[in-house]
């Protein structure tokens, strides 16, 4: 190299002969004795498990509390909150199908259209209207829909039952055929089908959207679902003042296999009719008659169990002749019934009676009806019993209300001739 080698090339090993100076005489004592010692814990070290930065770091204010952020989010929270409570709110609440409800519109038929009534303010609606001749709505039993029958005019005796829905004018076929004489319609608890029969005591079962309608059971009157959950029928084969020893079959027949259960067996000379369940579904009222004096009414009401066991007559009141045509109240606990005070029809009055027969009840005025097969319906409330009164030749006079604590009765507003049918709504 050259005397002009830079200062920069030879520093290193100049530091390097620096750095090789003596070394000291207690170097190797040193050495023996730490070899000796243990290392120390590393938990004795706080950079070991206390982080650097907890010592390191200055203490800093706590950030600010971001309150437009928490502002937007419960805004969020109480729209969604109030979207979910407006359609749950448009969403109406269904009565239990047994048992009591609040009381809603009362049905009716008027010159062939069909129209509801508010029995509090009195306003009647129509609701199915036309060129057909539209009569006798029943209504559902969680009060959503109705039923009717549906004839091409007046006076005719064969008919095809449509079902109406509230709110909509929509109405649906559930019988494409015409039957004569169409009677006792009634909903099954869930409201997916309704019985009915024909003139000839058959009883047919329809569903409501008209997909099918099938054959129950032949002679059958009054049949009635049983609750809670209408998996059977309960009915009887047979019926009339007379008797005979073929009628008075009180008995059962499950709606899905038809298989009959009875429940009372018949006896010559007496018959069975006016069929009526308890709402929890574990008593009968029925009206029995005798053919041994055939020259008055001789019926009488009984109440037994679902299975037939505890038969027991209602009893009357001094001067009374008959009781017939039972219907239960909502609570389960009384019966509105037609009594009789002559040897016919001449004489007779509503009864509200207690179910369990501790007592003869209270009764309406006389002369209120004309004819013992006074069907009745009691509110869904059991604040009033609907009666729709006829003349001694039959022909309906006009819806009653009465008062089943009093026995008062008043003539309703609206103008039905039809049997009382009353909706049932959620408490």
């Amino acid at each position: 190299m050259t005397s002009e080698r830079r200062f920069e090339h030879d520093l290193p090993e100049l530091l390097a002969q620096v750095g090789l100076g003596p070394r000291p005489d207690y170097r190797d004592d040193i050495v023996r004795r730490t070899g000796r010692m243990r290392q120390r814990p590393a938990w004795t070290l706080p950079e070991r498990w206390l982080p650097m930065s907890v010592t390191s770091t200055r203490l800093t204010s706590p950030p600010g509390i971001p309150w437009r952020l928490i502002a937007l989010a419960a805004l969020i929270v109480a729209l969604i909150g109030g979207a979910l409570l407006i359609a749950a709110g448009s969403r109406s609440r269904l009565p239990a199908p047994f048992g009591l409800a609040a009381n809603g519109l009362v049905a009716y038929d008027h010159e062939g259209d069909i129209y509801t009534a508010d029995p509090v303010s009195g306003q009647t609606v129509a609701v199915v209207t036309g060129s057909d001749w539209d009569t006798r709505p029943v209504w559902s039993r969680d009060g959503t829909k109705f039923a009717f029958i549906r004839s091409a005019g007046p006076g005719l005796q064969s008919g095809r039952l449509a079902i109406g829905s509230v709110g909509s004018r929509q109405v649906t076929i559930a019988t494409p055929d015409s039957y004569t004489g169409i009677a006792d319609v009634s909903f099954s608890p869930d409201g997916r089908e309704i019985a009915f029969t024909d003139a000839s005591g058959v009883l047919y079962v329809a569903k409501v959207d008209g997909s099918q309608v099938r054959v129950i059971e032949h002679q059958v009157v009054y049949p009635s679902w049983r609750p809670p959950d209408g998996a059977e029928i309960i009915m009887a084969g047979g019926a009339g003042n007379d008797g005979g020893a073929a009628s008075g079959m009180l008995y059962a027949i499950d709606t899905r296999t038809s298989d009959l259960r009875p429940i009372l067996q018949p006896e010559s000379g007496t018959g069975r009719d006016a069929v009526s369940v308890s709402p929890d579904g574990s008593l009968i009222a029925y009206s029995a008659s005798s053919s041994v004096d055939t020259g008055r009414n001789t019926y009488q009401i009984h109440v037994v169990g679902i299975d037939g066991s505890g038969d027991r007559v209602l009893p009357m009141p001094a001067g009374a002749t008959f009781q017939d045509m039972p219907t239960w109240s909502n609570d389960g606990k009384r019966l509105a019934i037609i009594r009789g005070y002559s040897t016919r029809n001449q004489d007779v009055v509503v009864a509200i009676v207690p179910a369990d027969g501790s007592g003869t009840g209270i009764e309406t005025a006389h002369h209120l009806t004309g004819c013992c097969d006074n069907r009745m319906e009691w509110a869904p409330a059991d604040s009033a019993v609907l009666l729709l009164p006829e003349d001694s030749q039959g022909n309906p006079i006009g819806q009653v209300s009465i008062d089943p604590a009093t026995g008062a009765a008043t003539t309703v507003s609206w103008a039905a001739t039809s049997i009382p049918t009353w909706q049932r709504r959620a408490p």
